[in-house]
């Protein structure tokens, strides 16, 4: 991620965020392309506790009900609970695999209390893309789609599953630090859309059979 179009103090300010490609260079060498996420965030951070080497911010993009606040020190962060809804999303500028299938959907972030400690994540997080779909295929919406992400301190569970949309998705997988992503996922059509999307399924992963094997770091 990176903060573009900031405006105010670092003490209280706003600006949008934007997501990179993660192989895109950054500083002076050149303008790094991304994805902007609809609508600005607002921060308000409290100098005091700063002295004692101490954070206590409050954070708040449109499309949340509520500021989330953040607290924390050397070596663990906590993140309130919270969630934000976003318009539709285009993807497409995020870099590979982004940049061939240029999907797009409406996206919703929710999260309980969250910890950051030495590396790892303890909470759960829920990540849904709604109505998708993708420059690569006339069937729209392919679906829509939930993450869940469950932390557990060195490791990252997770999973997602389709609620509707004639693709359908399941899989699971983990994160390290250590071991980067490892995820399985398998794709498939319903059979009323099994001929429309057969060229697009080819595009996403291993075929076998009726099924498509997503596989990421696996």
């Amino acid at each position: 991620m990176r903060l573009a179009e900031t405006a105010g103090s670092v003490w209280a300010g706003s600006g949008r965020l934007v997501l990179v490609d993660t192989g895109a260079e950054v500083g002076n060498r050149r303008a790094v392309a991304g994805v902007a996420v609809p609508g600005r965030i607002d921060w308000n951070v409290r100098a005091l506790p700063l002295l004692i080497g101490q954070i206590d911010a409050s954070l708040r993009i449109e499309g949340m009900a509520q500021p989330v606040r953040v607290q924390g020190g050397y070596g663990e962060i906590r993140v309130g609970g919270g969630a934000v809804a976003l318009p539709s999303v285009e993807l497409g500028r995020m870099g590979s695999p982004w940049n061939t299938l240029r999907p797009s959907g409406a996206l919703s972030l929710r999260w309980e209390n969250l910890t950051l400690r030495q590396g790892g994540l303890e909470g759960r997080a829920q990540i849904e893309l709604r109505d998708a779909s993708s420059a690569m295929t006339p069937v729209r919406p392919l679906g829509s789609y939930r993450v869940e992400v469950v932390g557990r301190g060195g490791q990252a569970d997770l999973s997602i599953q389709t609620p509707a949309g004639p693709l359908r998705l399941q899989g699971s997988g983990s994160f390290t630090a250590q071991a980067g992503l490892r995820f399985t996922a398998e794709a498939s059509a319903d059979p009323a859309e099994q001929a429309s999307l057969n060229s697009f399924l080819g595009l996403i992963g291993r075929r076998d059979g009726d099924r498509t094997i997503i596989r990421i770091g696996a």
